[in-house]
């Protein structure tokens, strides 16, 4: 007795994770704004970039600062 076949149609999605440099901020900015406007600017980026091939951006899976010294003070 033959094996029946059976056809089907498969389609996939995959989320990928892609890093945006996001730009710079100077002395005196607060973490809170940076965090608000990186976030808002990558998710700019990435949607010019990708819109107009049906991709869509998911949403925002990390945000990391780094934060260096311009000045050494004492006191």
């Amino acid at each position: 007795m033959a094996k029946p076949t059976i056809r089907t149609s498969t389609y996939a999605l995959v989320q990928v994770t892609v890093e945006v440099n996001a730009g710079s901020w100077g002395e005196g900015c607060k973490l809170d704004q940076v965090y608000r406007q990186a976030a808002a600017s990558a998710l700019g980026e990435l949607h010019c970039a990708l819109d107009k091939r049906g991709i869509r951006v998911v949403g925002v899976a990390s945000i990391k600062a780094i934060t260096t010294d311009t000045a050494v003070r004492n006191g």
